[in-house]
């Protein structure tokens, strides 16, 4: 079963997966990142296919919204949707989504200085100011039965129309299969006291915007609320069942696809920025 999974993970691009991410893939009767866990969390008829990012991606997304702009002011918002499709079931993103707690605590926090009589202060940034123009909401995504329209009307062999072929190739992959999770009883039997999670990439918009200013606190309450990590991507099957073990693979397979998908996008990408290290 372990040479399965060596052949699994061989065929695919790793060099294109290394753009969204570097990973690690476990492969046991826990699903624990640090490998240290209890004995009888241990079952024989489940055995777990992880996969965990020791670095991540970091995405800015504002160049490819201004270089789609020049095409079409609708094309940025339909690129927009299309990646946040894409990567929605499948690949564990930071986007603008997980911002809304941490701007409401700034906001909160700018107010009571500023009522308090405090000089020089700075009003937080809003995810609209960050987005930029080109997603505010006069500008709708285009229609799905018109995105091949679209795309169409792009010089072939153009940046613009690359990426718009890749992202769309990134959400049909995501739409061909289903993500099935582990039971949140199972989940809770490993991770009684909860847990985190940390995404393959970050989806921003520019250096140090909203996404990124979040994700640095959350970053900072996961390395010290004492919760234990989990990872991003895991299935689990029954190693007694034939049929169980096929779909595992073929799930992690489809990640995989799914990883590889993304990372030549980010390939095309005008944004992407270095890898961080996740310790």
């Amino acid at each position: 079963m372990l040479q399965t999974l060596q052949r699994t993970a061989a065929a695919f691009n790793r060099k294109a997966i290394d753009a969204v991410a570097h990973t690690d893939i476990l492969f046991g009767t826990s699903p624990y990142i640090s490998g240290w866990h209890e004995k009888e969390y241990e079952n024989a008829d489940r055995v777990f296919l992880a996969v965990e990012a020791t670095h991540i991606s970091v995405v800015y997304l504002r160049p490819t919204l201004e270089l789609l702009a020049k095409s079409h002011p609708r094309l940025p918002a339909t690129f927009y949707r299309m990646l946040l499709e894409g990567v929605s079931s499948w690949i564990l993103s930071y986007d603008e989504s997980a911002c809304e707690a941490f701007y409401e605590w700034r906001m909160e926090s700018y107010l009571e200085a500023n009522g308090s009589g405090e000089e020089g202060l700075e009003k937080p940034q809003n995810i609209a100011k960050a987005k930029g123009p080109w997603l505010a909401g006069r500008f709708k995504p285009l229609p799905p039965p018109k995105i091949e329209a679209g795309i169409a009307s792009l010089k072939t062999g153009s940046r613009a129309r690359r990426i718009l072929e890749a992202v769309r190739r990134l959400q049909t992959l995501s739409k061909a299969r289903e993500r099935i999770r582990p039971d949140c009883e199972v989940w809770d039997e490993y991770f009684p006291d909860g847990s985190f999670s940390v995404p393959f990439t970050i989806l921003a918009f520019h250096e140090q915007d909203l996404v990124c200013q979040a994700f640095q606190s959350d970053e900072e309450e996961w390395m010290n609320g004492g919760e234990q990590q989990s990872p991003a991507f895991v299935t689990a099957f029954n190693p007694s069942d034939r049929d169980s073990i096929i779909a595992g693979f073929e799930r992690l397979r489809h990640f995989l696809r799914m990883m590889e998908a993304l990372g030549d996008l980010l390939a095309l990408l005008p944004g992407c920025d270095v890898l961080e290290e996740q310790k």
